[in-house]
């Protein structure tokens, strides 16, 4: 199908279905689905939305955990520490 007729079936431009081709993050989701709409695969849009399929973004999120976690230090009350209030 030439560009132009596909273009018009999802009602976006040229450009932005030339955009979405090449992967711009700019495009709307709306010419996403359109353009799913188009090619009769509108189901296909609830993996697109899926973040469980996201790997990238599962990544990044493994990536911005803590890599130590440590022991809370234990609360000081009336200035003195937990040594020192013991008798």
């Amino acid at each position: 199908m030439p560009v132009a007729d596909f273009a018009e079936r999802m009602g976006v431009s040229q450009g932005t279905l030339v955009r979405l081709e090449k992967g711009d993050p700019g495009v709307a989701v709306g010419a996403v689905a359109m353009a799913l709409l188009a090619l009769g695969e509108l189901r296909r849009l609830g993996d697109v939305l899926d973040v469980s399929k996201d790997d990238t973004g599962l990544m990044l999120d493994i990536d911005s955990l803590p890599q130590r976690i440590r022991k809370p230090k234990p609360l000081v009350i009336g200035g003195k520490g937990p040594a020192e209030g013991k008798s």
